[in-house]
């Protein structure tokens, strides 16, 4: 992007505020193919909503098929991780859980005839990367 008139720039800011949170979820398939037609591109952009009610994302990976034992919090077997960083500070937070408000917002959803809950979707927050 030109300047105009020095009035205009392209840049991307971010501050030092930023969290960092990972989801881990199974029986939902969040693949992103770039393909807005996709049921899985589809869910993902599902996904995507659902957190930007809140806060938008500012840094998100493509999601990584995996298989969660020994990686998630307490799920097993084939399933997703999803990592993403939002600039506003503790803004999932709610009486000392790094995640509530990101678990009230997708637990009891249903995208894709699948219904989100503590059986299959987790999250956890950090600070660093």
């Amino acid at each position: 992007m030109a300047k105009i008139h020095g009035a205009a720039s392209a840049s991307e800011t971010l501050s030092g505020n930023i969290n960092f949170y990972t989801m881990y979820v199974t029986t939902l398939d969040i693949t992103h193919t770039g393909d807005i037609l996709n049921q899985s591109q589809q869910n993902l952009d599902d996904i995507v909503n659902i957190i930007s009610l809140v806060s938008q994302p500012t840094i998100m990976n493509n999601p990584i098929s995996v298989t969660l034992n020994g990686i998630a919090p307490t799920l097993t077997g084939p399933g997703f991780i999803f990592k993403f960083a939002v600039e506003h500070t503790a803004v999932f937070n709610r009486s000392g859980d790094d995640v509530a408000i990101l678990k009230e917002l997708i637990h009891g959803t249903t995208i894709d005839s699948v219904l989100l809950g503590t059986s299959n979707i987790e999250f956890t927050m950090s600070d660093i990367l």
